[in-house]
């Protein structure tokens, strides 16, 4: 089944596709009654926000050496997944990696994170932020040599409409 997968630069033309994605992760994953994170919480974001729409299709038609997105499409050339990196002067950062619904246990997060590696080159340790019950992500990551950190987690893009925030924690990757 992995071979049926394939990766590929992400275009302006896949950003709803993407935001799709996550919308339907974040819906499946993110209610917590811990938390106090309810599904109605989920749907109250502007996913579709028309000036975070026209942002991100003209960062994807700039060709950056500090952060790039990648595809993961199926045999019908379908988006599945994608995954989002950047580098700093002195780290590189895992943004988001997802996957639809459904298509987990197929090695498409495991293809996703070794093009991440790929792309960020060996030389760089490696950041991410993962939110903090999200056990199936965090043993994923752990898979692939990631540390928990005690860095606090002060990360508004976690905010949601209802000012409730989603606990992210952070994780390392010891590269050099």
């Amino acid at each position: 089944m992995e071979g049926d997968f394939k990766i590929e630069d992400a275009k302006p033309e896949d950003v709803e596709t993407m935001i799709n994605i996550k919308k339907a992760r974040w819906l499946e994953i993110y209610p917590n009654e811990k938390y106090g994170i309810a599904t109605e919480d989920l749907l109250a974001i502007d996913y579709y926000n028309p000036e975070s729409l026209i942002k991100r299709k003209s960062e994807l038609k700039e060709v950056r050496n500090d952060t790039h997105t990648f595809v993961i499409k199926d045999n019908e050339n379908k988006i599945v997944g994608y995954c989002k990196v950047s580098k700093m002067d002195d780290y590189g950062e895992i943004n988001a990696i997802y996957t639809l619904p459904g298509f987990e246990g197929k090695g498409l997060g495991k293809k996703l994170i070794q093009k991440a590696f790929e792309w960020l080159g060996s030389s760089l340790d490696i950041k991410l932020k993962v939110v903090a019950y999200n056990t199936n992500a965090i043993g994923f990551y752990e898979k692939f040599g990631f540390k928990k950190t005690t860095t606090v987690v002060d990360y508004g893009g976690t905010q949601l409409p209802s000012g409730k925030e989603i606990p992210r924690i952070e994780m390392f990757l010891k590269r050099i």
